[in-house]
């Protein structure tokens, strides 16, 4: 192929559904940064201190006290300690968050299943629009691996660009949004190619759940037995802080950040939390747990992975730079934003070159008034189901009070 045609395969591609592709970015960015922009926009959301000890013995005094006659779904604390702990929980019918101070246990504040981390996941993900929209933003990846092989075609001697100075950006100027685009894309690499990676591997994932091929870890033997049990319902489920207690006797050296409770006393307790590995995100470890007596029924190690399994659960950290403090997830939100910055600079720079040929709808075409239809419609539709959370008829976890 020439440089022409390099340049033609960059462009199409960047064109093709670029609308799209900008928007799948700026969501992206967003959500990387979505519990940090609750974390400013409320009170709730703040841990009183960034103490990594968790009391879940005054937690579940807390809850008690507050919530009698609740039922606990989950709760959990996030990897970054200055966020507060949440608690789902079953109130009558109805669902709720609560927010408590992960070390003295003191209720922060409480919300509904609408928030901005769940907007903002739910149109990253599939735009709202379940199977057939995770098809669609998953296979933008294969057009992010397109854009970025191209550019080194189409940039020659690319490698001596990251210092040179941009021409001052001119909005009618398509040679300074080209500097721009050029610097501000040469400084990205690494992370357009991370998030290439990842994003052709959650196609892959997403392939593998519809063709249900298996590609995950089984359940430990135990746990698989203990559902073919006959159970006696009427035993009362472990309280949290036991199941806390049990955990950590089975898996010592685990740094325990989720306790789920089960819908039926035939299933497990199951608890995660993070083990020192590198890399991985919190449900490659597990501990699981009768939930009547505590005994644990199996435990899963992040190191003792398989591969398949392995590369799904490093999949996440590295797509949204959630596997350290802060600085990593700032830092993913700033060439996250400039990763945007280049794709509608892209955009622009096309639209310049050619707009006193033809009109903005001719330039579109179909492919890009079918992306910006699909972006308006999963705006809509994430605006309408992101409240909707289904609360179980039934909890097997102890009435609170």
């Amino acid at each position: 192929m020439n440089a022409k045609s390099w340049f033609n395969l960059h462009s199409w591609a960047g064109l093709f559904v670029g609308v799209l592709l900008f928007v799948t970015c700026v969501s992206g960015t967003l959500a990387t940064l979505s519990h940090e922009l609750e974390y400013l926009t409320d009170a709730k959301y703040r841990a009183l201190s960034s103490s990594t000890s968790t009391n879940y013995s005054a937690l579940e005094n807390t809850l008690n006290k507050h919530y009698p006659q609740a039922q606990l779904l989950y709760i959990q604390r996030h990897k970054q300690d200055y966020l507060a702990t949440e608690a789902a929980l079953k109130v009558g019918d109805s669902f709720r968050f609560v927010y408590l101070d992960a070390a003295t246990g003191r209720l922060l504040g409480e919300g509904e299943w609408a928030r901005i981390s769940r907007f903002l996941r739910n149109w990253h993900m599939n735009l709202s629009m379940g199977w057939t929209g995770k098809l669609i933003v998953t296979s933008l990846s294969v057009l992010l691996v397109i854009l970025l092989v191209s550019s080194f075609y189409v940039y020659r001697r690319w490698w001596q660009g990251f210092m040179k100075k941009p021409a001052a950006l001119c909005l009618d100027k398509r040679s300074s949004w080209a500097d721009w685009h050029k610097l501000f894309g040469l400084w990205s690499l690494w992370f357009i190619t991370v998030m290439a990676i990842t994003g052709i591997w959650y196609l892959v994932e997403h392939g593998l759940q519809t063709a249900k091929v298996p590609h995950t870890v089984s359940l430990p033997q135990a746990v698989s037995d203990f559902k073919k049990q006959r159970i006696e319902k009427y035993l009362s489920p472990i309280s949290l802080t036991a199941a806390y207690e049990a955990a950590k006797q089975a898996f010592p050296s685990l740094d325990i950040r989720y306790i789920r409770y089960p819908n039926k006393a035939d299933q497990p307790i199951e608890v995660r939390g993070y083990n020192d590995d590198i890399l991985l995100r919190l449900r490659a470890n597990r501990v699981y747990l009768k939930p009547s007596s505590g005994e644990s029924l199996g435990i899963q190690k992040g190191e003792e992975l398989p591969i398949v399994a392995r590369i799904s659960d490093t999949a996440d950290p590295l797509h949204f730079g959630n596997f350290a403090g802060v600085g990593t997830k700032l830092i993913w939100g700033l060439f996250g934003t400039l990763m945007s910055f280049v794709s509608a600079a892209g955009i622009y720079m096309s639209w310049l070159r050619v707009k006193r040929k033809t009109t903005a709808v001719k330039w579109l075409g179909v492919s890009g008034g079918i992306a910006i239809g699909l972006v308006v419609a999963s705006l809509l539709i994430t605006s309408l189901s992101f409240t909707e959370r289904s609360v179980p008829n039934r909890v097997y976890s102890p009435i609170l009070g």
